[in-house]
């Protein structure tokens, strides 16, 4: 019994050692306060960006960025959107999981004692034991647990990247429309000008007598017609570029500071051009989306996951075994036990468990049929897209030309004195109309060539540069 006091210390000792390794539970209020001043806070002047825009290779000199294009407002959205930091945080605890799952159970350590007052002697009426229990996991079931959480990691590292992608996406698709309200709202001022000039001579004509009160009426009805147009469009501008500070992270306040670049439309059109008019290179176009597309690799890597599961399900079959050595004083007498228990699984759980992760399996498989299968026919879309609306740039291009010759031919007349000055101002409204199609088609044509990359999930000219 003079053993018992040592084996107490030792034990105390112990249970201390591994308190000092104990983390401490730390709160984290959420304050509302805290989280606006947090949000408008986030300037693209910050240096913590710097830093970060000089990782992604730009010069010391270039920075401040002047001007904003569609590039660099990507890397503001990367650095700055809550999403992306969501993700992060996501792929960190995936991290964790997959070191947490390779190890093994915990042993445990266990300590009895008694004290018997009557029916023996005084020498022996103490006892106590010591035991030790340890886990040996049969058929693998730690490596496999390795496996899936790697799987599961790489998912979250894979979403990452989608998310980006789907971000670039949304920037890309609100770039470009804040770019065409910005022309429309040219070209509406324009028109309306011009339409007040043709109303204001038809007054002049009806004042002396040489035209009736429909016309100009009717010219009244079209300039408030375009004078609605312009405040819708004005709205839609506001609300675009609402979107596009969200899309970035940062408030509306900080967006209207910054100087968006115009976008040059010839070179973007172009850049896309060279792969989609190229014929030869269709099938890589293809093979893109089929084997490099990042939601299609989630869809792998969710395969593995679930082949995974069914890996540990047939592996739970065959039973864990806990070995419990353990040393016993009992009563003056010493004895050494060695326990071997283990849990019987039960057949028809284990049957049913295996089933339910095969059918499992064969859901994600079908999933990747079902992705590959949608990009087949989103590509053939896009593809009819691309072809119609090339078409229609090249019609509006050949109506452009006739309307500016027309207009030019009017003109000349104009100054010879043959026709008056309505006639050439309503011509040039009709060139202005002409103008305002020619660019809505020109800018669908190459939001194609972003929906390909958007469907793609990959450039299609890692070169192009879609700034002014």
């Amino acid at each position: 019994m003079q053993f018992l006091p040592s084996l107490f210390f030792v034990c105390l000792i112990a249970f201390y050692l591994s308190g000092c390794n104990f983390i401490s539970y730390e709160t984290k209020p959420i304050a509302n306060q805290q989280v606006i001043e947090r949000i408008t806070a986030k300037d693209p002047e910050d240096p913590r960006f710097k830093e970060f825009l000089k990782i992604q290779g730009f010069k010391e000199d270039s920075l401040p960025i002047k001007e904003w294009g569609l590039n660099e407002l990507m890397l503001c959205a990367l650095f700055f959107n809550p999403r992306i930091e969501i993700a992060k945080k996501e792929w960190d605890v995936a991290k964790i999981q997959e070191m947490i799952a390779p190890i093994k159970a915990p042993s445990s350590v266990g300590f009895e004692s008694g004290r018997q007052t009557t029916g023996v002697k005084e020498n022996s009426r103490d006892a106590f034991g010591l035991s030790f229990t340890t886990l040996f996991e049969t058929a693998d079931k730690a490596k496999i647990r390795e496996e899936r959480a790697r799987n599961q990691s790489l998912i979250k590292r894979l979403e990452l990247r989608k998310l980006a992608w789907d971000i670039k996406t949304d920037l890309t698709l609100n770039y470009l429309r804040y770019h065409q309200l910005l022309l429309n709202l040219q070209i509406i001022r324009s028109e309306i000008k011009l339409q007040n000039e043709i109303l204001n001579m038809l007054k002049k004509r009806k004042s002396l007598g040489l035209s009736s009160s429909i016309d100009s009426n009717f010219n009244q009805i079209e300039l408030n017609k375009n004078i609605q147009k312009l405040n819708e469009e004005q709205y839609q501008l506001n609300e675009t570029k609402s979107k596009l500070a969200s899309i970035l992270g940062i408030s509306a306040e900080k967006l209207n500071t910054m100087r968006i670049a115009n976008i040059n439309m010839d070179q973007s059109i172009e850049i896309f051009s060279k792969t989609l008019d190229d014929e030869t290179k269709q099938r890589d176009v293809i093979n893109l989306g089929l084997f490099n597309r990042i939601d299609l690799r989630i869809a792998l890597a969710k395969y593995a996951v679930s082949e995974s599961q069914l890996k540990l399900n047939v592996a739970n079959q065959y039973p864990d075994i806990r070995f419990s050595p353990a040393y016993i004083f009992d009563y003056g007498s010493s004895k050494w036990l060695l326990g071997v228990t283990s849990l019987i699984p039960t057949v028809e759980k284990n049957k049913n468990l295996v089933e339910e992760a095969k059918k499992l399996r064969d859901i994600e498989s079908l999933q990747v049929e079902k992705i590959q299968t949608s990009i087949i026919n989103e590509l053939a879309k896009l593809r009819d897209n691309y072809t119609n609306a090339k078409d229609m740039v090249r019609k509006d291009t050949e109506d452009l030309s006739a309307a500016n010759a027309l207009e030019n031919s009017i003109e000349s007349k104009f100054n010879q004195g043959e026709i008056d000055r309505i006639e050439l101002t309503q011509q040039k409204l009709i060139t202005m109309q002409y103008k305002r199609r020619f660019y809505t088609n020109k800018i669908t044509l190459m939001k194609i060539g972003f929906d390909f990359e958007a469907l793609l999930q990959e450039p299609l000219n890692t070169n192009k540069n879609n700034e002014k």
